[in-house]
């Protein structure tokens, strides 16, 4: 079942590039066809891990942690467009939140896995709505021209 992964995204993927037009129409906003065929994918094997059809959980992890960046791109995409600061913190906060939560999930440990995901859910929206009237560049500004101002610009610009 290793190679379902190499089977199924690239069907996925040339499904949702043809018909995007008309989903993006009922859906009104834009989709990633990689990240939905990748996503759909971990989720077909997940039922299939669970109904023991598949043993080996390593395959899915992988798809996992590739969604959990495909959301964390995302997410730093909505932070530079609306002027955000703290793009470290929710960098942060969504690898170790969704590592965590995969590890969790595909342990089965249903209880760790909603404290994880409702506590990093939590602190994104902590993150993002107390900040929201400042931006990255008025916390900039506000640092002088010292070491603060200088790990503002590197914490944001790590990649």
């Amino acid at each position: 079942m290793n190679f379902l992964p190499l089977v199924s995204i690239p069907i996925i993927f040339l499904l949702v590039v043809l018909f995007k037009p008309h989903i993006s129409k009922l859906l009104k906003w834009n989709i990633c066809a990689v990240c939905v065929s990748v996503s759909s994918t971990w989720v077909v094997m997940l039922a299939l891990l669970s109904a023991n059809v598949i043993v080996d959980a390593t395959p899915i992890a992988i798809l996992m942690g590739m969604s959990v960046t495909g959301f964390m791109y995302k997410l730093e995409a909505y932070y530079k467009s609306h002027k955000l600061r703290h793009l470290w913190f929710s960098r942060l906060v969504v690898i170790l939140g969704g590592f965590l939560s995969v590890i969790v999930l595909l342990q089965r440990n249903w209880q760790v896995f909603l404290l994880v995901g409702i506590s990093s859910i939590l602190l994104l929206v902590i993150a993002t709505f107390l900040t929201q009237g400042t931006t990255h560049e008025d916390a900039v500004e506000s640092a002088g021209d010292g070491v603060k101002k200088s790990l503002l610009k590197k914490l944001d610009n790590c990649c």
